[in-house]
């Protein structure tokens, strides 16, 4: 059997419910303080302004320029190899532990490495990375002094932070010497090499190709070579790829 009732508001409810708690007489909620449900609610203060000064907006500090800046770089390749090791310029590392490039201007490949090695004096590479990369070279067809040797660092250091050297502007400085040297080709033997040169840090390192419009390719650093035969293994397919 279907009831017929009445369509009631929610409205129209709740202002049956309050008539009929009148009525009853009750018009308060009593607990530890007594609430009247049917006075008009209080006006709420407007907030009073605070007599603390409100804390000044803290300006954006601009990011400190690096040591190693671009305008300042010596603008030829003899200049640029006296300021490496000079005890002015603001490269990292003691001078007198500082080793020189070699090569001459335009060599059919500049090999580039992370850093001279620990007892490298007189003459960069001078040791077993040394040997490796004259390996290499004469894998490459090329006479043992034809290419152009040159490390990211001018001289040997344990643990280099890369990220804040990039920061520093080193990577403007190996740019430049890249760009005076003018080699045909460029083999950068270092993993952290192609970020310090501008290539984002998330992609491999055998994604960077060219360095200043100059083909390049990107392998291991020499003690890793030297430890690893399987990588000296897949360096030579790759340098026989890259050269073809």
């Amino acid at each position: 059997m279907m009831e017929n009732r009445p369509d009631i508001t929610l409205a129209d409810q709740y202002a049956a419910a309050l008539d009929w708690w009148r009525d009853a007489g009750v018009d308060c909620d009593f607990v530890e303080k007594a609430q009247n449900w049917l006075a008009e609610p209080e006006p709420v203060a407007a907030p009073t302004p605070s007599d603390k000064p409100a804390a000044p907006v803290k300006a954006v500090e601009a990011a400190p320029e690096p040591a190693i800046v671009v305008k300042h770089l010596p603008p030829d390749l003899e200049a640029f190899r006296s300021w490496w090791l000079d005890a002015a310029s603001p490269l990292p590392g003691a001078p007198a532990q500082r080793v020189a490039p070699r090569g001459e201007i335009g060599a059919p490949v500049l090999m580039l490495v992370p850093m001279p090695e620990a007892e490298d004096r007189e003459r960069l590479l001078a040791g077993p990375q040394g040997k490796l990369l004259a390996n290499i070279t004469h894998a490459l067809g090329h006479a043992p002094d034809a290419p152009y040797f040159a490390s990211a660092l001018p001289c040997a250091m344990p643990l280099p932070d890369w990220d804040a050297l990039a920061l520093d502007g080193l990577g403007a400085a190996v740019l430049r010497h890249i760009e005076l040297a003018q080699p045909q080709r460029v083999i950068l033997f270092g993993s952290k090499l192609p970020a310090l040169l501008g290539q984002d840090p998330a992609a491999p390192p055998e994604s960077f190709t060219t360095v200043a419009g100059i083909p390049a390719l990107t392998t291991f650093a020499p003690e890793r070579l030297i430890d690893h035969p399987r990588q000296r293994a897949r360096l030579w397919y790759r340098l026989l790829e890259w050269t073809a």
